[in-house]
């Protein structure tokens, strides 16, 4: 049934979760298998904090190269995973609203399933951002799986 699946990766705890789900569906339907992390293009200290990383004040070029970083790591630590169970897996990377992109995305590549954590961002963040989850769940047109702790 799921031939394309795309998971949406932030680096949270819940996201590694949502990778597992991911890379396990795609073993078990021998399907190809997408790994999508954003940086929101609204960076703000909290996001930079909850990661324990820190960067001058203002500079919003320096907040995204760190993100940009994480990332990399994310998305490398995805492949290592992928790659321990037999799946292949294609990474992306893109700057803006997460909410948007992944539900985008999802339609540019044509996936027939998407997986989210259930949460990867403070409180402070979910409010002035809202649910990533809940949003691609609201408008998405396929099935998406969201995989709570």
């Amino acid at each position: 049934m799921f031939k394309k699946i795309l998971v949406a990766l932030d680096g949270s705890p819940f996201s590694e979760n949502a990778l597992h789900v991911a890379v396990d569906e795609a073993r078990i339907r021998n399907a190809e298998l997408h790994a999508l992390y954003v940086v929101h293009h609204i960076v703000t200290h909290n996001m930079i904090y909850d990661r324990g990383v820190s960067a001058p004040e203002g500079n919003v070029n320096t907040y995204h190269e760190i993100m940009e970083e994480e990332a990399k790591k994310v998305l490398s630590h995805a492949e290592e995973v992928a790659s321990d169970e037999g799946v292949s897996i294609i990474t992306h990377f893109m700057i803006g609203d997460p909410r948007d992109l992944i539900v985008d995305f999802s339609e540019k590549i044509k996936a027939d399933l998407i997986i989210v954590g259930s949460s990867g961002k403070s409180s402070l963040d979910r409010f002035f951002l809202g649910s990533v989850s809940s949003s691609v769940v609201e408008h998405s047109d396929i099935t998406t799986i969201i995989v709570r702790n």
